[in-house]
């Protein structure tokens, strides 16, 4: 019996303890998360998105985690950098994650590049924070190049475009415009000693200038170190101008300032700068090296389309101990044809555009000159020349002619008038028999400091000896501008005009020591638009 009861007990025992363990269960949570220890199939482990990228991307300053959103309104602060610093290029990508959510598509308004690193935040835009992954930065084969003094261009808020307003014409007779501009016979000079990247910035630039032409000039003497011995610059040159050629553009060149071994010093022992060779065949030997050097592109067109032989030679800064006449000029001018024309057929060839002036002991009437070229047998070459012409206007509107109201300075000769010189020199042309042959002018403009300001945010003064600069502001010069292009493009005779120029106020200290140049530029110093670009860019063309 005893047995037998302590046997039933501890069955009762068991059972006791088996329904107080079922109703533990019932009421309480696991103490383990499932998903990590006992769970066969482990819940999806959610991955973290990674963080947004310190990488330079398109589209202005980056935003990190962290700072505040500025207003499109508001002034961005300084950014401190290194002139002569590379930015570095990234080489290994950032991991991606393993299902990455693709991201809505968000159209960017259209807008002028900036500098190198991309569009520039407009207004009324807010920058978001980078996610995602910076292209591969396309270089040439030297590596992002500077040029001389150079500095690189910091990244700045986009300004609003300019309207333009309706132009009421000057009083007096002109030439009746048309009803929108030929981009065909529009171009523009840049100054080509630039990084290697802001090349793409100035061919996204003339895209929204419209205009079919950009015009180099070559300073020889930084090109050619020894007979047949080239510098590094002039391959980074000569890389540009395929660069452009290939991006649809028409390139013309212009070449002057021989190097020193291909001149004796001058009288005063002085080796200048700015002079020709004593051997004209020397130039004519750097342009057939040239040539040859950029050939052909594939579909057999040359690369440059244009040479202007020479810059300004009725001026004693560009052509130092030489007769300042067109017959001397005319020397250089023969070998120099003969071998373009010995390389293409369809190479157009240019006369220098003579610095519209009049006869001082450093210049020769730009008149005169053309006379003395007609002198030497420029007619003979008939339409296979065109003749350079610059017609500045100084602070004269296009279609004004000398000299109604002489008497603030600049307004009293007609080489301050840019009608009357165009005029001066198609009568000049006619009457030597030339009138088959087209004018190009290869430079003109209008100049002012107005809206411009220095890298350290001061006006610029005038240039010394230039008063004119304030006689006109820069909406006057965006007006003049355009209006000569039309005027220009309803004379028959006139052939493509190069404008100049659209990055000289670029330059590094250009606008600190007011350098003239400058004042014509089509954008500040920060590489933004001034009022001359925007009108352009808006002028209806076809």
């Amino acid at each position: 019996m005893t047995s037998s009861h302590t046997r039933h007990l501890l069955l009762l025992s068991i059972l006791l303890a088996g329904a107080l363990a079922l109703a533990s269960c019932d009421s309480s949570e696991p103490a383990v998360p499932p998903g990590v220890i006992g769970s066969p199939t482990p819940d999806p482990v959610t991955t973290a998105s990674p963080a947004p990228s310190t990488t330079p991307l398109p589209g202005g300053p980056i935003i990190t985690p962290g700072e505040l959103l500025a207003s499109p309104t508001d002034t961005p602060p300084a950014v401190s950098f290194d002139p002569t610093a590379t930015p570095p290029i990234p080489t290994t990508p950032p991991a991606a994650s393993p299902t990455p959510t693709p991201s809505p598509a968000v159209v960017l308004p259209t807008a002028t590049p900036g500098g190198p690193y991309g569009p520039i935040v407009g207004p009324g835009q807010t920058p978001l924070p980078t996610t995602g992954v910076a292209p591969t930065q396309e270089t040439d084969p030297y590596g992002p190049i500077v040029g001389p003094g150079h500095t690189l261009v910091p990244t700045e808020t986009r300004v609003a475009p300019t309207q333009i307003p309706t132009l009421p014409p000057t009083p007096g007779p002109s030439p009746t415009p048309g009803p929108g501009l030929n981009s065909a016979l529009m171009g523009i000079q840049i100054h080509p000693h630039i990084d290697s990247r802001e090349i793409d910035t100035i061919i996204g630039l003339l895209r929204e200038l419209g205009v079919d032409w950009v015009k180099l000039q070559f300073n020889w003497s930084l090109l050619e170190s020894s007979p047949g011995r080239y510098t590094e610059l002039y391959f980074m040159l000569t890389s540009y101008v395929r660069r452009l050629h290939d991006q649809g553009f028409k390139v013309m060149i212009s070449v002057a300032k021989a190097p020193g071994w291909a001149r004796r010093p001058t009288a005063d022992g002085i080796m200048h700068e700015a002079a020709p060779p004593d051997n004209p065949e020397h130039l004519a030997n750097f342009l057939t090296a040239l040539l040859n050097h950029l050939g052909h592109d594939g579909a057999g067109q040359p690369y440059i389309a244009a040479i202007e032989v020479w810059n300004e030679p009725n001026l004693e800064r560009e052509w130092y101990g030489h007769p300042l006449t067109g017959e001397e000029y005319m020397r250089y001018f023969h070998p120099a044809y003969s071998a373009i024309r010995a390389f293409s057929p369809s190479v157009v060839v240019i006369t220098a555009g003579p610095a519209p002036t009049g006869n001082s002991h450093w210049s020769t009437d730009d008149r005169e000159w053309l006379r003395g070229l007609y002198n030497a047998g420029l007619a003979r070459f008939g339409a296979d020349v065109a003749v350079g012409i610059h017609p500045y206007g100084w602070a004269n509107p296009p279609d004004a002619r000398c000299c109604a109201n002489p008497g603030r300075g600049w307004d009293d000769h007609p080489q301050f008038f840019f009608l009357d010189t165009i005029e001066d020199y198609r009568a000049i042309m006619d009457l030597a028999g030339h009138g088959a042959a087209p004018l190009w002018a290869t430079e003109f403009g209008w100049a002012t400091f107005d809206g411009l300001r220095t890298a350290g945010g001061s006006v610029p003064p005038d240039p010394a000896g230039a008063p004119y600069f304030s006689f006109i502001n820069q909406h006057d010069q965006a007006a003049y501008t355009v209006r000569a292009f039309q005027i220009a493009q309803s004379l028959p005779y006139m052939g493509p005009m190069i404008l100049w120029n659209l990055n000289f106020s670029t330059i590094p200290g250009a606008l600190e020591r007011s350098d003239p140049t400058a004042g014509y530029g089509l954008l500040d110093v920060y590489w933004q638009p001034r009022p001359v670009f925007q009108y352009l860019k808006q002028a209806p063309k076809f």
